[in-house]
C-alpha cells in the first residue's frame, strides 16, 4: 500500500498548497548524455513504458524487469546545439502503483522508476512559473546503465544545472515551442474483436500543454451522424446533444472536429443512421 499512500500524500500536499491542477503528475521526459554539458542523448535508442501491480497489493518496486514494455514514441522538441531533444510524452500515471521507463541504447539498459514523488510536481510548478504560461518543459534525465528513481536523478546538482540551461533555451525559443504544441490530433475507432460485451468505451486524454485539440470522427457510412450527451455526476445524460457531428454524405470520409473547449467528462455517444443507432461511451480527460 506504500505507493498508493505516497500518491495520496503528494496529492494532498499539492491541494493544500492550492497547486493541484489538471497538469499535475503529467510529466514528459527527455534523456540527455550523462556529462557536464547539455547534450541530447546520441545514437539510436528506444523507450518503453512498464506499468504493473495492483493498489490493493504491494509489490517491491525493484521487482525484476525481464520483459519489454509498451513502446513509447520519441517526439522532437527544440534543438540543443543543433540537435533536437527527443521527448517521451506521458500522461498522468494513476493506473498502476509501479511505473517505469525502460531505455535501451545498444548493449546498455536504463530503468527509471516513475515514483510519483510530490517534489517532482513542486519543481515542475516552479519551472513553469519562471517560464510563464504552459506548455511545460520536459523533465531531463541523464542516461546511464542501471536502475534509478526519477526524483533522485532530477535532484542531482549536475542535472539541476543542465535543467537551468535548458529552460533558458526553452524561453529563448518560445515561438518554436508554441509551434510544437499548437495542435494535438486524436483518433478513435468503434471496431471491436467480437468478444466485447456492452458498449465500447473510448478514452480521449487531452494534454493541456497543447493549444488546440482535434478529434477525428471515423467514416461510418452514408447518412450517419455522431451525437455526444454529457453525463452528470450520477451518470444521467443531458437531454440535448453537447456535440453533433454530421458525417460527409459519401460515407467514406472521416471528419475532424475541434474539441478544445468541449467540457471534460463522460459522454453517452451515439452513431446514428436513419432509425438505427449504436451506443458507445466517450471519456474526455485532461
Amino acid at each position: 500500500m506504500r505507493p498508493l499512500l505516497s500518491i495520496l500524500l503528494a496529492i494532498g500536499f499539492l491541494q493544500g498548497a492550492a497547486q493541484y491542477d489538471r497538469f499535475s503528475f503529467r510529466h514528459n521526459y527527455a534523456f540527455i548524455e550523462d556529462g557536464p554539458t547539455l547534450t541530447p542523448l546520441k545514437g539510436a535508442y528506444s523507450v518503453e513504458y512498464i506499468g504493473r501491480g495492483q493498489y490493493w497489493s504491494y509489490a517491491d518496486p525493484r521487482w525484476p524487469v525481464n520483459h519489454p514494455g509498451q513502446p513509447r514514441s520519441l517526439t522532437p522538441c527544440i534543438k540543443v546545439n543543433g540537435a533536437p531533444l527527443m521527448v517521451v510524452e506521458m500522461g498522468p500515471l494513476f493506473g498502476f502503483p509501479d511505473n517505469k521507463l525502460r531505455v535501451v541504447r545498444g548493449a546498455d539498459t536504463m530503468i527509471v522508476d516513475l515514483n510519483q514523488d510530490g517534489r517532482m510536481e513542486t519543481r515542475m510548478l516552479e519551472r513553469t512559473a519562471k517560464l510563464g504560461v504552459p506548455p511545460r518543459p520536459p523533465v531531463l534525465l541523464p542516461f546511464r546503465k542501471g536502475w534509478f528513481t526519477n526524483i533522485d536523478l532530477v535532484l542531482e546538482p549536475n542535472t539541476m544545472a543542465l535543467t537551468e540551461r535548458f529552460d533558458a533555451l526553452w524561453a529563448e525559443q518560445r515561438s518554436e515551442v508554441l509551434a510544437l504544441y499548437d495542435t494535438a490530433r486524436h483518433t478513435f475507432t468503434l471496431e471491436t474483436d467480437g468478444l466485447r460485451t456492452g458498449p465500447p468505451t473510448i478514452i480521449i486524454d487531452r494534454d493541456p500543454n497543447y493549444a488546440h485539440h482535434l478529434l477525428e470522427f471515423p467514416a461510418s457510412g452514408p447518412g450517419t451522424r455522431f451525437e455526444l450527451y454529457l453525463q452528470d455526476s450520477t451518470g444521467v445524460s443531458s437531454t440535448e446533444p453537447t456535440l453533433r457531428v454530421d458525417m460527409p454524405v459519401d460515407g467514406t470520409t472521416s471528419r475532424w472536429m475541434d474539441v478544445t473547449t468541449l467540457p471534460g467528462g463522460r459522454y453517452s455517444g451515439y452513431l446514428r443512421w436513419g432509425d438505427v443507432e449504436s451506443l458507445f461511451l466517450l471519456i474526455f480527460g485532461w
